[in-house]
């Protein structure tokens, strides 16, 4: 009877080591992310915005034009992790996830974000511009 005792008790901690290998070598990438606000609006516009998850909340912040907020993150072993933030300039009010792991998981670990008039777009490495536009993912 000791014997099966002795087995499970060294079979657990094998398992947990052979599963965190699993997620450590890319199953799910949990390194951090690092994500880019720039207000991307005109000269003269104040870009105010509050970004956040289930677990953080990154607070009110207040860009001039061109520039530029940064955040960094681990995400959730859930891999359910989303920034949801809500913007406002000029009397609009916008609302926007500016980091959903089921989205950005494979495209961006370096998310460079520019808050425009219409829609946010994210920069694109291979074209070298903000080309990847959210109009598609709800800029409310």
């Amino acid at each position: 009877m000791m014997v099966g005792s002795r087995t499970h008790t060294l079979l657990f901690p094998l398992l947990l080591l052979a599963s965190l290998m699993v997620v450590s070598e890319g199953t799910w990438d949990l390194k951090y992310r690092h994500v880019y606000i720039k207000n991307g609006l005109d000269n003269h516009t104040i870009l105010r915005f509050r970004c956040k998850s289930a677990d953080d909340d990154l607070g009110t912040q207040n860009l001039k034009y061109d520039e530029e907020f940064k955040f960094q993150f681990r995400p959730s072993i859930f891999t359910n992790t989303v920034f949801h933030c809500s913007f406002t300039w000029d009397g609009k009010y916008r609302t926007f996830p500016i980091y959903d792991f089921k989205r950005d998981e494979n495209s961006c670990h370096d998310c460079y974000w520019s808050i425009k008039q219409n829609f946010p777009c994210r920069f694109d490495n291979k074209t070298q511009g903000y080309d990847f536009c959210a109009f598609d993912y709800g800029f409310n």
